[in-house]
């Protein structure tokens, strides 16, 4: 079980959408997926709503306050994927876990306990450097960084990271850190610009694949379901799809078999491996 934070304390930069997205297009794949909605807005839990099984209610908080498997308390949202829905609950609970002694490794002991056969977990981390970040941190293997194409987009990753390794170094030294950038606009020069400045900073961390601007993504967010049901041939579901296909080749490379890689990749030969993110 592969778990992977999606993560960037600057909003808009594409987090949930690309939880949510990300986790359906590795479910397609015949990945068993389990989204964890960390974040006290709940915008994960919004995003999956069209589940046809009623309102979502939180569950995040009652785990976290009393760890155990997380399997029995899923949603189903679609074929291969469930959720832990997040409630706003959650906005009181960080001061909570932050006075319990083991209040960091609460998600963590969650997962060890999980059973269900999940290939990966998907954590949406809240938009704070708080107890739940630290716990959602704890508990990763992976850590998948949006970047938005802005002006302040590497600032952001920059002072983020760093506050990471000020407050839990070890914990940061032991996580595969990747990059992907997002709502990239290709028309403009301005993009370009920022996107090899981007590469530049990540080097091989960054994943090819480009999520470009695409209102699909926000409407299919808005109908409460991942871009690959509300529209498969929009632009958006090609660039997850292609994400998804490299995640899988970078994290399970035991699941990239010959005829997978096939069917992935076609007759591109895939590249091998990604190299840590530098020191920041």
């Amino acid at each position: 079980m592969r778990v992977l934070s999606i993560t960037n304390q600057k909003g808009g930069c594409g987090k949930t959408t690309t939880a949510i997205n990300l986790s359906a297009c590795l479910a397609d794949r015949g990945m068993r997926v389990l989204i964890v909605d960390m974040d006290p807005q709940a915008h994960a839990t919004l995003g999956l709503s069209a589940s046809g099984r009623g309102p979502i209610g939180g569950v995040t908080h009652e785990v976290l306050l009393s760890p155990a498997d997380l399997s029995p308390r899923a949603v189903r949202v679609r074929n291969n994927l469930d959720l832990i829905p997040a409630g706003d609950e959650l906005l009181f609970l960080d001061s909570q876990l932050s006075s319990a002694p083991d209040g960091e490794e609460r998600l963590r002991e969650c997962l060890a306990r999980t059973s269900g056969g999940y290939a990966f977990v998907v954590i949406d981390w809240p938009p704070s450097l708080g107890t739940l970040t630290l716990a959602a941190l704890r508990a990763s293997d992976s850590i998948l960084i949006p970047v938005e194409i802005g002006f302040f987009s590497l600032n952001g990753v920059g002072n983020f990271l760093r506050a990471i390794q000020r407050h839990r170094p070890d914990w940061l030294s032991e996580k595969k850190i990747r990059a992907v950038a997002t709502l990239y606009d290709r028309q403009t020069s301005f993009a370009r610009e920022v996107h090899e400045e981007i590469r530049a900073f990540f080097g091989e961390a960054l994943y090819s694949t480009v999520i470009h601007r695409n209102v699909r993504l926000k409407e299919a967010t808005s109908f409460g379901m991942p871009i690959v049901d509300y529209d498969r041939k929009a632009r958006g579901a090609d660039d997850y799809t292609a994400l998804a296909a490299e995640i899988i080749r970078d994290l399970v490379p035991e699941a990239a078999s010959r005829t997978l890689a096939e069917r992935i990749y076609g007759d591109e030969e895939p590249r091998r491996g990604l190299a840590r993110t530098r020191p920041v």
